[in-house]
């Protein structure tokens, strides 16, 4: 090889890397402010005020933090559920068959029954406005429910609870 010619090799090379290292190091800031931001609303949220704070520091580990438009369905109905929702702000209109059967206020947990019962959606919910939602893996939820015993007596009295109410209030009707 001329030597003009490694030189701009060279120069290509100290370019790529600079330019690669640059957008992995801005990902990094990204996911560590991503994470930061999933640890705040993991604090905030009402479900998981039983939880010491080392376990809902494990509990990010099986949850994400995604932002929901306004009539996005995030469970439809006679679908297999691979996550827990919870609504952060706003409200989650739950219909069956089409029909409307409840408004759920901000922080309601959805999808609780159909990882309980490992059954198809018993129906669709979608949001009213757009929100955060924390999104939990129920596979990652169940292998750190089994690691942490405590984690997972406090989530399913929560569950219980919350089914509960919910059993009530139709009783109600």
């Amino acid at each position: 090889m001329s030597t003009g010619l490694k030189g701009r090799f060279c120069l290509a090379v100290c370019v790529a890397v600079l330019v690669f290292g640059n957008f992995a190091g801005h990902s990094f800031g990204a996911d560590k402010a991503r994470a930061g931001e999933l640890s705040k609303a993991l604090g905030q949220v009402k479900l998981f005020s039983g939880l010491t704070d080392k376990e809902r520091a494990a509990l990010q580990s099986a949850a994400t933090l995604r932002r929901c438009k306004a009539g996005e369905r995030i469970i439809e109905q006679g679908k297999p559920l691979e996550k827990l929702h919870i609504v952060l702000h706003g409200e989650a209109e739950v219909r069956v068959n089409g029909k409307l059967v409840a408004t759920l206020p901000e922080q309601s947990l959805v999808g609780e029954l159909e990882y309980l019962d490992g059954l198809p959606a018993a129906a669709e919910v979608a949001i009213s406005k757009d929100t955060d939602l924390i999104e939990i893996n129920n596979a990652a939820l169940t292998a750190l429910m089994e690691k942490q015993p405590r984690l997972g007596y406090v989530l399913m009295g929560k569950f219980a609870r919350i089914e509960g109410q919910r059993l009530r209030a139709m009783d109600q009707k």
